[in-house]
């Protein structure tokens, strides 16, 4: 994540999830509309963490990057947050899964495809001179 403000209906509540869940730490900063929380991270990632408004939802959809789903999904139900939306599979890509936090904010852990195996399977084609050789293989017999 780049920059994320979570609006929250309890900044105790949020902070405390956060930091139990991703071992987090939040500096207070005391701004003219009231207390506001912020994380950064040495990849100078940060989050914002600030009162919703009366009339506002709390909320926001920001995803965290982990290295293994299931783990964070573990962690998140075990410190009480709730999966709204289940592990969804983008192929080539990565996986998700939205949590809501106790106290309102909706956020997301994402965690990138691994890697394609390497296959010993030889390329169809190299660039080489072919013009007196066959080549290795040919399209009809490539898998």
């Amino acid at each position: 994540m780049a920059f994320t403000e979570l609006a929250s209906t309890n900044l105790s509540e949020t902070r405390k999830f956060l930091e139990d869940t991703f071992g987090w730490r939040f500096d207070s900063v005391q701004m003219p509309t009231g207390q506001y929380l912020t994380f950064q991270n040495p990849a100078a990632t940060t989050v914002g963490i600030r009162s919703a408004q009366k009339s506002e939802i709390p909320g926001s959809t920001n995803y965290v990057l982990v290295k293994d789903l299931a783990e964070a999904e573990r962690n998140v139900r075990k410190k009480g947050g709730q999966i709204v939306l289940p592990r969804t599979d983008i192929p080539g890509m990565g996986s998700f899964f939205w949590f809501k936090i106790p106290s309102g904010p909706v956020m997301a852990c994402w965690q990138d495809a691994r890697e394609p195996q390497s296959t010993s399977r030889k390329p169809c084609f190299e660039l080489k001179d072919y013009s007196n050789k066959q080549p290795h293989c040919s399209l009809s017999s490539a898998k």
